[in-house]
């Protein structure tokens, strides 16, 4: 056996290590988005929510009025399984149905003040347990947080809405 270790070029470099970089962001972002999000999705499946509904929720509350076929799209599931979600969100008198101004055949799906409670119950806890994070760091370090957030916000919006 020939044990003749071959060196990488500095090509080979540089594409590990911006390899490397890269992977390293993507846990580094699962872990925080699985422990940020940890506040809100409990509190609000605590008050009987699946997963799919706190989905359709936040969406709804950051992006506003949308049809049922988009929150299909958001949830990857066909018309039908997300009419039903609607259904019992409506029964749980969480959103309603309102007209589409730009389609009157067309329903938008709108919150109600019952979800935007529920919602801004989650998000304080999960403001609560992020200050506590927070407060771990020193203000340069919040500060390189803050800067990194918003180049990925610049970036997404670049991208547009997928």
């Amino acid at each position: 056996m020939n044990h003749i270790r071959s060196f990488p070029n500095k090509q080979e470099i540089n594409m590990d290590s911006a390899h490397s970089t890269e992977l390293d962001i993507h846990q580094h972002f699962e872990v925080f988005m699985q422990r940020s999000l940890r506040g809100i999705m409990g509190s609000m499946k605590q008050d009987g929510l699946s997963m799919p509904q706190i989905y359709a929720l936040l969406y709804l509350y950051h992006e506003g009025e949308m049809r049922i076929s988009d929150i299909g799209v958001l949830l990857e599931v066909g018309k039908a399984a997300a009419s039903q979600l609607v259904e019992r969100l409506v029964q749980q008198e969480l959103v309603e149905r309102v007209e589409d101004e730009s389609d009157r055949r067309a329903k938008k799906i709108r919150l109600l003040p019952k979800s935007l409670r529920l919602i801004e119950k989650g998000l304080a806890v999960q403001r609560l347990q992020m200050g506590r994070v927070m407060a771990q760091l020193s203000p340069e370090q919040m500060e390189t947080v803050q800067t990194a957030f918003r180049y990925l916000i610049e970036a997404m919006r670049k991208m547009g809405r997928e």
